[in-house]
């Protein structure tokens, strides 16, 4: 680094050291507002607000007057700033999580409250539904719900093959779907 400027030293036809934060601020606004709000409009183009990296640009330029090198090109030095501190929010956006609106999230399971269609049942209701199946439904389905076995020990024991055991299986979940009032069963 250089020399550090000597208070109120003139920059720019400004006086800045020696001078409060905000006379400091003014003068450097007014010297090199608009170029500063052309390269951030040029940076942001409607991704970031443009007057607020103006902004930031000149706090830093106040807050670090002090440690400038002599001569330095204030100009310059603030697009720099611009530039460092405009990537430092195109990454922090792009690390950043994208929010989710909860309210468009669509839920899969009930609310807590409802009770599924099938809780309400009593055991008399399936019994009498399982009685209404057709036998080779109700046979492979008596043997996987209440008895616990396998398709392959139901399909020895039917003497069908195990697909055979899962098609049935399947119709039989869905006919007793239908007839106990939980939807439309399809074949």
């Amino acid at each position: 680094m250089g020399h550090l400027r000597n208070p109120g030293e003139r920059v720019g036809g400004a006086a800045l050291a020696g001078e409060g934060p905000a006379q400091r601020l003014d003068a450097l606004m007014l010297e090199h507002r608009e170029f500063l709000r052309g390269l951030a409009r040029k940076l942001c183009r409607g991704n970031f607000d443009a007057e607020d990296l103006v902004q930031d640009v000149l706090l830093k330029t106040v807050a670090h007057y002090d440690r400038l090198p002599e001569g330095v090109n204030h100009a310059a030095w603030m697009a720099r700033v611009m530039r460092n501190l405009f990537v430092d929010r195109v990454r922090a956006r792009s690390s950043a999580p994208t929010p989710v609106d909860v309210e468009t999230v669509p839920l899969s399971l009930p609310p807590p409250e409802e009770r599924a269609w099938w809780e309400e049942l009593s055991a008399g209701q399936i019994q009498d539904a399982v009685a209404k199946l057709p036998p080779e439904l109700r046979a492979a389905f008596e043997r996987f719900a209440f008895q616990r076995q396998s398709y392959k020990e139901i399909s020895q024991a039917l003497g069908v093959p195990v697909a055979t055991v899962g098609t049935r299986v399947l119709r039989a979940r869905r006919r007793l779907r239908a007839l106990l009032g939980g939807g439309e069963h399809d074949e």
